[in-house]
């Protein structure tokens, strides 16, 4: 079968109004397909895109002659083949034309093409449509004679393949058109609500620095808006204030030696108003060229909370300076008021005594009251001075080894009478215990202090016990009473000095805080600790533990 110059001409002319009236490319290679098969004489015209996965090759038309009985080859199901099979897979496998008279032997047929040669069907000629470097589609013909291969169709195909293949390329770069828009409106919303300024400059070779992009969020920061049509490095040098201009100085060079950066200065905004901005930055090169992207921060706010956190540090430091030498003062005068008070303590005793012996003066009330209150102040003066030594560091316990039973038997018997008088009963529980290092004057006085204050703040009828068992590591004395117990939110006040237990205060019984503050000082001089609790029956519990001494000694139980 030969084409005439004229009907070539007349296929060229359909084609290109087919083209020239489409809005797609799609709508373009559907149109110019089957105008070209209808010039033709052909019985059959398709267009076949490659689907975007590239897995797959799919029918999008399918033209037949009129009277051309092809409806059970064309069908109105969808249809797609992978590369290689019929002619649209021949076709995007190869990326070039076919042009095949034999359809049951040239071509991988999954069935197609045999049910086509049963209905006539003998020529199949399809020309890929490239968008770039790839195949995007492909125009696929059929006749029902044998048309040997024409250089002259296949050019004019050629030519409708480039046409659409432009359409593509254009509808392409058309749609990345649209999505890059609508890609800078997203991202200039997005910028819009920060108050950062983003910024993107150009180091030129000359030093000069030149403005790519710079965020609506400058005005947060500068004040105003930068202006972009100079040398950004010598405008922001001019704002700079000049305390400051060193470090952006460092900053310039080292962003024109291609090297990432960072600085924070002081700014005078456009609105005169002086900010600290935090500005970081990352080189990009792109065709030789040295570009800066980067973020400017106005940390102002964040600036004067440190300079402040930092002025009230310098004052708390200051405040601390004068506490601990008010502290020692307070010290240094209870030290030298308690020990210029014992003197005349001691002299007013001893008169006392002496007042008392005298027959028609020994039963007067009024020395009885002089000499409790002299025993007082004199218990009251040895605290004092006692929390002063251990303060200064001059007073040291004589540690040697001791059997801790004894003393806690000697000092429930000689605080028994005190108990009875109450009456409050008064019990020891202890089994053998391991020698510990101590000063047995001052663990004396530990559990004097702790006796005296259970009996003082349990009820008539009342318990005080002393306990005392052995752990691995420590010996454990524990003086618990059925008193009026402690307020939970007061145990970590218990140990100051001066510091009463509002159970006490409220029911006016007497005491000076000072006792159990003496108390811890000798505990921790013994490198032991000392802790207080509820009671297991009410009250409270104190417990003093000792470090033993070395391995030796029995190991007790706590009792039960």
């Amino acid at each position: 079968m030969a084409y005439g110059s004229e009907l070539l001409r007349q296929c060229r002319h359909a084609v290109t109004d087919a083209v020239s009236g489409a809005s797609s490319a799609r709508e373009a290679a559907v149109r110019a397909t089957e105008a070209l098969a209808s010039a033709l004489g052909w019985a059959c015209a398709e267009y076949w895109e490659v689907d975007p996965d590239g897995v797959r090759i799919s029918r999008v038309s399918s033209w037949t002659r009129a009277g051309t009985p092809l409806a059970s080859f064309t069908g109105a199901e969808p249809m797609s083949f992978g590369r290689g099979q019929g002619i649209p897979g021949a076709v995007w496998q190869r990326g070039s034309d076919v042009w095949c008279t034999d359809l049951l032997r040239d071509l991988i047929d999954p069935g197609r093409l045999r049910h086509g040669h049963t209905l006539g069907l003998r020529t199949a000629v399809g020309t890929p449509v490239h968008d770039e470097d790839r195949v995007a589609g492909v125009l696929a013909l059929f006749a029902d004679g044998t048309a040997d291969r024409d250089d002259d169709v296949l050019a004019m195909l050629h030519d409708t393949a480039g046409q659409i293949g432009r359409l593509l390329e254009r509808r392409r770069v058309e749609e990345l058109t649209r999505a890059l828009a609508a890609a800078r409106r997203d991202f200039d919303r997005v910028i819009e609500q920060v108050n950062d300024c983003f910024w993107s400059v150009e180091i030129c070779p000359d030093g000069s620095v030149r403005s790519v992009y710079a965020s609506p969020g400058g005005g947060g920061v500068f004040g105003g808006t930068l202006p972009t049509d100079t040398d950004m490095g010598s405008l922001l040098a001019e704002r700079i204030l000049p305390e400051d201009r060193e470090q952006f100085q460092r900053f310039h060079e080292t962003a024109r030696s291609g090297q990432p950066a960072q600085f924070e200065c002081r700014v005078l905004g456009y609105d005169q108003v002086v900010r600290w901005v935090w500005t970081r930055a990352a080189p990009r090169r792109e065709d030789g060229r040295l570009f800066f992207d980067g973020i400017t921060t106005n940390v102002t706010e964040r600036r004067e909370l440190a300079d402040k956190r930092e002025e009230l540090l310098a004052q708390e430091q200051q405040q601390v300076r004068r506490l601990r030498e008010l502290d020692r003062m307070k010290d240094e005068l209870v030290a030298v008021v308690s020990h210029e008070l014992r003197n005349p303590i001691a002299i007013i005793e001893a008169y006392t005594a002496e007042l008392m012996e005298e027959p028609e003066l020994g039963g007067r009330e009024e020395l009885a009251v002089i000499a409790r209150t002299s025993a007082h102040l004199v218990h009251l003066v040895e605290d004092l001075l006692d929390l002063a030594r251990f303060d200064n560091g001059r007073t040291a316990v004589d540690l040697r080894p001791l059997r801790p039973e004894r003393l806690i038997r000697q000092a429930v018997e000689d605080h028994r009478r005190h108990a009875e008088a109450r009456p409050v009963t008064l019990t020891v529980e202890m089994s053998a215990l391991p020698m510990v290092p101590g000063d047995a004057a001052r663990l004396r006085q530990v559990l004097d202090n702790l006796l005296s204050n259970a009996i003082k703040y349990t009820p008539p009828g009342g318990a005080v016990t002393a306990s005392a068992y052995a752990t691995g590591e420590a010996v454990v004395i524990s003086v618990a009473d059925t008193g009026i117990g402690i307020p939970a939110e007061q145990y970590a006040q218990l140990f100051t000095r001066f510091f009463r237990a509002s159970t006490a205060t409220s029911r006016k019984i007497k005491g000076t805080g000072l006792g159990l503050a003496v108390t811890k000082a000798i505990v921790e001089a013994h490198g032991g600790t000392i802790t207080a609790e509820p009671g297991p029956a009410g009250g409270t519990r104190f417990n003093v533990a000792l470090p033993r001494f070395g391995d030796s000694g029995p190991r007790g139980e706590m009792p039960g």
